[in-house]
């Protein structure tokens, strides 16, 4: 199941950055491989080669990237196919950058070598004839799914909290933020200054209308789509229901469905560039490659803007010389570095056996650290079960493995109880002790039994 939803929701990110990575190697709008390019200089030879050999990379990356996620279908163990999805994703996002950066190098020397380098300072074009009337994003279109996820995640805080279940309200309240978020960066990036790319200010002027209708249409879908997961989210993590298979199918389908509306913006952002080509009149000489590092980078001390037009895809990308746009660079880096130690975790508690012990007069538990200490004198009720007796229950936090349930799990019209057992056990010990139930078991049948016999009293 874990390889089916990572195959659906994570590998047509491959085809998205073969697709860009491939585009990139074409002049458009004036940039190769983000280099400032006329359309003329595409014919040289040493560019074609250099086009030709990225293309070349490129082809090999993907079909040996496209081939290493299928061995997941033959691992039996989460951890180690959760951590080859995780560091195949990482491979995905930074290797092909690697032949880029090299390609963008290699033309910003052929440019010097032609004598292609133009002035190096940056002359900025602004539109100012009614340029604060272009705003395609207003509040109105964005209430109704706002004010949809704010109630549901309301009820939803409110029916969990009587169960005591107040994390899960908390994350639906994220989700329901999301919404809000969402509005928030569609303003945001409909408050952009207009890119000038004619001396005719109403050609500019409809340029910008077509493109920022395309996001905030975008963005709109976007929070409706996040608002039927909220309704979803609450339903499926009712107490009455606790359906996690429906939270991960649903949070599968709406990663699908976004991805379908950033690809479906793309292609009208293009189709729109396509059709004011002819209409592009107004280029400014400048040439300010070496503020793009690689290409891919913008690091420019004397721009005080902290975002900037992408020359590659679609959007907008940060300033690196700019304090918002540095602090942002770190944690996106530091959040990449993390997923390595995520999967190692993963795989230490995965493999880790778990330990019962009675010592000092208290049944110790534990894994990769003490999760638990019961005195047993406080212990109310001890009983041995077997799986047939054992309670239906849903995670409310802790870890849930084939090997391995550990934490906080939600039974129900009983309640919440703490759980550190191995589920392919038979047996299996059911502690009262003050006001909390306990579920656990050793590393194995015979080791619960030895550690059942040396709690009797």
């Amino acid at each position: 199941m874990l390889t089916a939803i990572f195959m659906i929701g994570l590998y047509p990110v491959l085809f998205i950055m073969y697709y860009i990575m491939k585009n990139a190697g074409r002049e458009s709008n004036g940039y190769c491989f983000g280099v400032s390019m006329k359309a003329e200089w595409q014919n040289d030879e040493a560019v074609k080669q250099c086009c030709e050999e990225f293309a070349k990379q490129m082809k090999w990356l993907f079909i040996i990237l496209a081939v290493i996620p299928i061995v997941t279908f033959v691992i039996p163990y989460f951890s180690i196919s959760f951590s080859i999805w995780m560091c195949w994703m990482l491979v995905v996002i930074v290797v092909p950058a690697i032949p880029f950066v090299k390609a963008s190098q290699r033309l910003k020397e052929i440019k010097r070598e032609r004598g292609w380098v133009g002035s190096q300072q940056k002359v900025t074009v602004t539109e100012i004839r009614n340029a604060g009337e272009v705003r395609r994003t207003k509040l109105l279109p964005f209430l109704p799914p706002i004010l949809i996820s704010l109630a549901v995640a309301g009820w939803g805080f409110y029916s969990f909290a009587k169960e005591e279940l107040q994390m899960l309200g908390v994350l639906l309240a994220a989700f329901a933020l999301t919404t809000v978020l969402l509005y928030i960066m569609a303003a945001w990036m409909d408050r952009q200054k207009l890119e000038v790319i004619s001396s005719d200010s109403e050609v500019n002027l409809n340029y910008g209308r077509a493109k920022k209708n395309v996001w905030k249409n975008t963005w709109l879908a976007c929070a409706w789509v996040n608002t039927a997961y909220v309704a979803v989210t609450a339903w499926a993590m009712h107490p009455a229901r606790m359906r996690i298979d429906l939270l991960v199918w649903g949070c599968l389908a709406v990663t699908v469905v976004l991805l379908f509306l950033m690809l479906w913006a793309w292609k009208r952002i293009n189709r729109i560039d396509k059709n004011y080509a002819k209409r592009k009149d107004l280029v400014p000489e400048k040439d300010d490659d070496d503020d793009w590092i690689g290409g891919i980078f913008y690091y420019n001390k004397k721009d005080r803007h902290v975002m900037v037009n992408k020359r590659v895809g679609i959007g907008t990308t940060m300033n690196m010389a700019t304090p918002v746009g540095m602090g942002l660079t770190v944690f996106s880096a530091l959040v990449l570095l993390a997923i390595p130690l995520v999967c190692v975790w993963l795989i230490l508690e995965e493999f880790t056996p778990i330990r019962l012990s009675v010592q000092n007069d208290a049944l110790t538990a534990e894994h990769l650290r003490v999760e638990y200490v019961i005195p047993l004198d406080q212990m109310e009720d001890v009983e041995l079960l077997d799986a047939d007796e054992m309670p239906h229950w849903s995670k409310v936090k802790g870890t849930g493995m084939d090997n391995l349930c550990k934490g906080t799990f939600h039974i129900r019209n009983e309640g919440n109880c703490e759980v550190f057992l191995n589920p392919q056990n038979q047996a299996f010990i059911r502690i009262d002790a003050d006001g909390v139930t306990y579920y656990m078991s050793g590393v194995n049948d015979e080791d619960t039994l030895d550690i059942f016999e040396q709690m009797k009293f």
